[in-house]
């Protein structure tokens, strides 16, 4: 029943965009506001709130953000290497690294491990909490760094490779690593939030996951692109599949256990993230395979994170 009760509730309300996007009851406009608003006040207000309030004694800032950091990274470097290795093509070896590492982990990956911890005891609950939105920021600016090299490196477009100017601009201007250090700070700080202010960001936090996937099973009725299934399996079988059990041998490496080491694994298991079609569209690299991957790969992850929860 966990797995279903954890589940459901997610890939319902990604269905239920879809629908309301499909029906015409929501536009692209209306998408992109959800979007903003999620990405750029609520979820930002949701983790600084949480990370503020966070008790200093059960904050592991070791175990949990280690063993997601090092599993991205290899799950990095291992997508670089099949696409050496099958030889897949030059102009979509960009989009196929990107959609085989970046995950969608701040809207679907951290609502999923808050429901599967939800029957913990409180202290632990809320240390694998306080642990889980502290291993965001790190694993946020690889996403953005490692995406945009990728794409740079088999652009053929020379005005498109890579400005770390402009990388540094973009991860400088991400809502959620500030939030994430703001919300450290005060915690250790010892700053206490007026009730006020805790209620507000609870109220305001508490409308970024919906929203946010909502958005999601919107922009995922509108992406269009070639049905090039087969092809996108390779980045399917790497996200869902391979990239999960690095998680588990890191983290087993690390000596986690139980929740923490379920917590990572699911983290390393959910879907390519859909700005990564975004991204890849603006970069002119193989949008097309963006979008099929993303497609296959949210499609998958429901059986694959099953088996992912019920194995953990």
């Amino acid at each position: 029943m966990q797995i279903l009760n954890s589940l459901i509730p997610i890939f319902a309300i990604i269905g239920l965009g879809l629908l309301l996007r499909r029906s015409g009851f929501l536009d692209a406009q209306t998408t992109r506001g959800f979007n903003r608003f999620a990405y750029w006040f609520a979820l930002p207000l949701f983790l600084f709130y949480k990370l503020a309030i966070a008790d200093p004694v059960g904050l592991s800032l070791r175990g949990i953000p280690g063993a997601l950091s090092i599993s991205v990274l290899l799950t990095a470097f291992v997508s670089w290497l099949a696409v050496v290795l099958f030889k897949t093509p030059a102009a979509t070896r960009g989009a196929m690294i990107q959609a085989s590492f970046r995950g969608n982990l701040a809207f679907m990956g951290l609502p999923l491990v808050l429901f599967l911890i939800e029957g913990l005891p409180e202290a632990e609950r809320l240390s694998i909490e306080a642990a889980v939105m502290v291993a965001l920021a790190p694993v946020i600016i690889f996403y953005n760094a490692g995406s945009i090299v990728a794409l740079a490196v088999y652009n053929e477009h020379s005005e498109e490779r890579v400005s770390f100017a402009a990388l540094l601009r973009e991860i400088a201007g991400n809502p959620l690593i500030w939030a994430c250090a703001a919300g450290l700070g005060f915690q250790f700080a010892g700053l206490g939030l007026p009730v006020p202010v805790q209620r507000a960001c609870s109220i305001l936090g508490g409308a970024a996951f919906p929203l946010a996937l909502v958005g999601i099973g919107s922009q995922l009725f509108s992406i269009s692109g070639s049905p090039r299934w087969a092809a996108s399996m390779q980045s399917t079988l790497i996200k869902c599949v391979l990239s999960p059990a690095i998680a588990f041998g890191v983290g087993s490496l690390l000596g986690l256990e139980g929740a923490e080491l379920q917590a990572i694994v699911v983290l390393c298991g959910v879907p390519t993230a859909v700005s990564s079609f975004v991204l890849a569209d603006q970069m002119n690299a193989d949008s097309d395979f963006a979008a099929s991957a993303i497609i296959t790969c949210t499609a998958a992850s429901l059986p694959t994170l099953s088996v992912l929860i019920w194995l953990t």
